[in-house]
């Protein structure tokens, strides 16, 4: 006799489970709520509600529960919904829904991580592959969505400035070729994250950055070197065909440049690498690559 409600109330959860935990769990959860309330009180933690539409219940009931303390279970089940905003191509709620659930949750990282993700990646490509609007329509809307995953990242580090990933996030921003580019705060962004305990790995990214800047050739140069000398693992295809390029730009005398032999283990390894980075699409500079393969011929 119970194995049918059992059934029904399984179905029911997974079809609407937000509201319906909104709507019977409200009274059970009543404890809990008081004494997370409590707990933001004694931290001081008393964040503003994000703001809902009256049309929008989701959020409505939800807000309900910040107000009680519950703000990770408001944001949980909010995030729930971005999936479903995702699936629906519905970037704008996809939007609002992470603007909530960040205002709700401001310390959890990934939150603001996965916001401008979604806003950078999915909501843009979306507007890119969408035919059914006019290039003016695109340029416009890609820049509003580029613009509120930049918004969500300064938000995100202003609320966590010790998170060493937000950091790298924002540094992966401003490099992607395929969307704007800053290479100049990309190198800050790298540091920063260094400092905060980033990975080492990273000071070749600050070097693959400074090699983007005109101007900066020499300290690009210095700090590759200083990475080739440091450790192998930093001695990857592109940083040996960057010291090249560079040593080329900075018109170095002969004592001071590496030979293909140093930088390469042989002229036809040399020839190997160099071939395919003449032509690389990364705005990394080629200066003088093309006489190189020449004399190595």
């Amino acid at each position: 006799m119970m194995k049918q409600p059992a059934r029904q109330l399984k179905h029911v959860l997974h079809t609407s489970g937000a509201l319906l935990i909104l709507a019977a769990g409200g009274l059970l959860l009543q404890p809990l709520q008081t004494q997370l309330l409590q707990q933001e009180l004694n931290a001081g933690l008393r964040l503003p509600v994000p703001e809902t539409d009256k049309t929008d219940v989701l959020s409505q009931q939800l807000a309900l529960f910040a107000l009680g303390g519950l703000r990770t279970f408001a944001a949980e089940m909010l995030s729930v919904d971005t999936t479903n905003a995702w699936m629906q191509q519905d970037w704008p709620r996809a939007r609002r829904r992470w603007e909530q659930i960040t205002t709700l949750c401001p310390r959890r990282v990934n939150y603001w991580v996965r916001a401008a993700r979604d806003m950078a990646k999915n909501a843009v490509a979306w507007v890119n592959n969408n035919e059914a609007l006019q290039p003016h329509e695109k340029a416009l809307l890609s820049k509003e969505y580029l613009d509120a995953a930049e918004q969500f990242l300064q938000q995100g580090i202003a609320n966590n400035p010790g998170s060493a990933l937000l950091w790298l996030e924002m540094a992966a921003f401003d490099e992607d070729l395929a969307r704007r580019t800053n290479f100049t705060r990309a190198v800050e962004n790298y540091r920063r994250a260094l400092e905060l305990g980033a990975s080492p790995m990273y000071q070749r990214w600050v070097f693959y950055n400074l090699c983007r800047i005109r101007g900066r050739e020499r300290e690009a140069w210095e700090l590759g070197c200083r990475l080739y000398y440091e450790d192998e693992n930093h001695r990857s295809p592109s940083l040996r065909c960057l010291l090249v390029a560079l040593q080329n730009k900075l018109n170095l005398p002969g004592h001071e440049r590496f030979s293909m032999e140093q930088l390469f283990g042989s002229r036809e390894r040399a020839k190997k690498m160099l071939r395919p980075y003449l032509h690389n699409d990364l705005r990394f500079p080629t200066t003088g690559i093309r006489e190189v393969l020449e004399q190595l011929n």
